[in-house]
């Protein structure tokens, strides 16, 4: 067994569909002997930060202790975990997150009116992280390379259109599951699924 383990946060809407990159992930590292947390959001078509985040901490909290702990965020849960991150004790704070496809807040506004979008928080003093993303992605209208400055993070941006989900055909993605493994940045420049 490893001892790296891994939380995987879904996004808005997301039931965790098989088809999913998220649940092909997940199946490779349990294959890997990886430990993988990957739970079901509350309410995911009608979020709340709070509903979302007190997850999330519970999870964080079962991959506390030594070895390295990894965060994939997907869609909403970046936003999510942009406001909860500064938050984190150090003893929760994962070695290394990849926020993955963010949208933006005039996107989702008239959906979720009331989820705190948090732009401009420093994410780099919390933990390394990258955010991933395509240049063109119907739920992000500001470019990838501005969203993850204003984290302080890098961009890394995969080629293709869409939100990096099963509807625009991104299921398998090897990509991420080499940077899962090693963290080496050059693995997002495999071919995406």
């Amino acid at each position: 067994m490893s001892d790296m383990r891994v939380l995987l946060l879904h996004g808005l809407g997301n039931h965790r569909p098989r088809a999913h990159w998220q649940w092909w992930l997940a199946e490779h590292l349990r294959r890997a002997h990886v430990p993988v947390q990957h739970p079901q959001l509350p309410a995911p078509d009608a979020p709340t930060f709070e509903a979302w985040s007190e997850v999330a901490l519970a999870e964080l909290e079962m991959l506390a202790g030594g070895g390295e702990r990894v965060v994939l965020a997907h869609s909403l849960s970046c936003v999510m975990w942009a406001r909860l991150a500064p938050r984190l004790p150090a003893r929760l704070r994962p070695s290394r997150v990849a926020l993955i496809a963010p949208p933006s807040r005039a996107r989702l506004a008239s959906v979720l009116p009331d989820f705190p979008f948090d732009e401009g928080v420093n994410l780099s003093a919390v933990s390394p992280g990258r955010v991933v993303g395509r240049a063109d992605d119907p739920y992000r209208d500001a470019p990838l390379a501005q969203v993850a400055t204003a984290w302080g993070l890098p961009a890394i941006e995969v080629a293709g259109e869409g939100h990096l989900n099963h509807e625009d055909g991104h299921g398998p993605w090897p990509s991420v599951l080499a940077w899962t493994l090693t963290g080496d940045d050059q693995a997002w420049s495999a071919t995406a699924g």
